[in-house]
């Protein structure tokens, strides 16, 4: 069995790809359409490391490994845009220093950069304040209400939303009912 990497998560999924980067998904109400999938080329190692040191940045290895197998993705795209998307690191700068122009707390503008954005909701961000206790970020996700902590890593978020085929994992939910009452 593979273990939960970035690079398993999107060989598996290019895997399975048609010739157009396209897969058929299963949808609610038994839909069956295609989805797209856009890879940004890698950046170079040393390209990196040349951003990272010229603007301070702090990046976890897993967010590291994305960028170097592609700089930018968009996954589960479709005819009114993505389901969601990762950036390229430039892009992720520039949503940065547009994140202290906005009234975000200081502890998103001093823990916290976008990588991504989910369609409809907001961006993705790294929580990078652990990372160099543990070397594993956070997975956060701002919408205009509430801010979600998906309590994982890189890693176990993407394979998340490819396994669940880009939908809002986290908004399933079950109650349970006993003798009548929900529990």
């Amino acid at each position: 069995m593979k273990e939960i990497s970035i690079s398993n998560t999107l060989e598996t999924l290019k895997s399975r790809l048609d010739e157009n980067s396209l897969l058929h998904v299963q949808a609610r109400f038994g839909i069956y359409p295609k989805k797209g999938f856009v890879f940004n080329n890698p950046i170079e190692i040393e390209e990196l490391e040349r951003i990272i040191f010229d603007n301070k940045l702090i990046l976890s290895s897993n967010h590291k490994e994305f960028l170097l197998l592609h700089n930018g993705a968009e996954f589960f795209t479709y005819e009114y845009g993505y389901s969601f998307r990762l950036y390229s690191i430039e892009e992720a700068i520039r949503e940065y220093n547009e994140m202290l122009t906005h009234n975000f707390s200081n502890y998103f503008k001093q823990n916290c950069y976008p990588i991504g954005s989910v369609i409809d909701i907001g961006p993705i961000l790294v929580d990078h304040s652990k990372v160099n206790q543990t070397g594993k970020e956070n997975i956060l996700l701002l919408d205009n209400i509430e801010t979600i902590d998906f309590c994982c890593d890189l890693n176990n978020w993407l394979d998340r939303m490819v396994c669940a085929e880009g939908n809002l994992y986290w908004e399933w939910y079950s109650k349970v009912i006993q003798h009548g009452f929900i529990v």
